[in-house]
């Protein structure tokens, strides 16, 4: 948490930025409160009074009348690594223009409250809030483990008993991203779901959203459910890519739904499909296996083979091409109306993408090899660029 997003709970909400906005990015690990800790008459132990990364509440009524108080106040809550100071605008309705132009000069947020917000309230709702994004981090942690790693029953029923819900006996898992960088608080619907989940979790996992359920049945209909859930709270679907793994067991397998949902999200992704199932991959589970279980080795046939197209001084058009040829499964025609040119332009770039990467393959094999190559780097490429996290 950061004072930014400190300004994004409800209860602070209406709070105003009177100076140093600039510091917005400063960590935010606490709330306190200041009474009379910086007034002359009484002596403290300057270095237990804040903790470093704070919120310092106060209603700066020590400072009453000696608003002169007020600078070094500033000075000190810095010196002590406070992250920002939020006043309750009861005493000084306006702060002095030189603690202004200080907190300005210092990037030291100073921030004022929108109404009557209690002292009370605002702490607790920040423990909460810590203890949600505590909760949300370990989820994820838990999920990237279940991506990444190799994990056996022991290690899975570890990360069950701390997901801490009543899972059922088989799992069913969706991971879900935005299809568009607008209207991205529909990630943030998604978990007006939760309270349905009672034997499931949802969780985020860097640019996507995860959604498993559990239940006694191997035939439960999770993605009608789904469904069924998103528009009962008017969440779109058709604002999601989506994909779907294989119903698999909770005790021995939870660790492949996660894998499965993923790899068959970012499948839909490369195929440009608003869904994805993974038992409906077929052949593509073998490239997902190969780029998972040893990414260099796959990466160094990807690169051996496209170099000459991937090259600088290479027309950009001829791996675009190579790309919609090979979503559109080799179809002169579709690719073509994808790139906007005539079908013999196609050709021409084709005949030339052969000549440069495999002149003496015959088309079944060039078509075999490109087509793996290609859809190799794509899930490199998705994979990568899926690694850059919301903030």
């Amino acid at each position: 948490m950061n004072v930014k997003s400190f300004l994004q709970l409800p209860i602070t909400k209406d709070f105003l930025i009177v100076a140093g906005i600039h510091g917005l990015s400063n960590p935010v690990n606490s709330v306190e409160i200041l009474d009379f800790e910086f007034s002359p008459d009484i002596r403290t132990v300057r270095e237990t009074i804040f903790n470093p990364h704070s919120v310092v509440l106060s209603s700066l009524l020590f400072a009453r009348q000696k608003p002169e108080y007020l600078i070094d106040t500033i000075k000190s809550l810095i010196e002590l690594g406070v992250s920002a100071l939020a006043y309750k605008p009861v005493i000084f309705q306006n702060l002095p223009d030189e603690v202004i132009a200080f907190a300005n000069d210092q990037n030291f947020p100073i921030l004022q409250f929108g109404g009557d917000e209690f002292f009370e309230d605002i702490i607790l709702e920040v423990v909460a809030y810590t203890k949600e994004q505590v909760k949300a981090h370990k989820l994820e942690t838990i999920i990237k483990k279940l991506i990444e790693k190799k994990v056996n029953e022991e290690q899975i029923h570890s990360f069950l008993q701390q997901m801490n819900k009543p899972f059922e006996k088989y799992v069913f898992a969706a991971n879900l991203q935005i299809d568009t960088t607008e209207n991205t608080e529909w990630i943030n619907s998604l978990f007006q779901l939760e309270p349905l989940l009672k034997s499931g979790i949802i969780c985020t996992y860097k640019k996507s959203i995860f959604i498993l359920m559990t239940n006694p049945s191997k035939y439960f209909q999770f993605e009608k459910i789904l469904n069924e859930w998103m528009t009962m709270y008017a969440i779109p679907k058709e604002s999601f890519i989506i994909g779907y793994s294989q119903v698999q067991c909770t005790q021995k397998t939870l660790h492949l739904a996660v894998r499965e949902a993923f790899f068959a999200r970012i499948l839909a992704e490369i195929n440009v499909q608003p869904i994805c199932h993974y038992e409906k991959l077929a052949t593509d589970t073998l490239l997902i296996e190969l780029y998972r279980e040893n990414t260099p080795f796959a990466m160094k046939f990807v690169h051996k083979y496209l170099n000459p197209l991937l090259d600088e001084k290479v027309d950009p058009d001829l791996i675009q091409t190579a790309i919609t040829y090979i979503l559109k499964k080799g179809n002169i025609k579709e690719v073509a109306t994808s790139h906007f040119c005539h079908p013999n332009t196609i050709r021409y770039r084709m005949t030339k993408i052969r000549q440069l990467i495999a002149p003496a393959d015959n088309d079944f094999v060039f078509y075999e090899q490109l087509s793996a190559a290609i859809k190799l780097h794509l899930l490199h490429n998705r994979i990568e660029k899926s690694a850059i996290v919301f903030e």
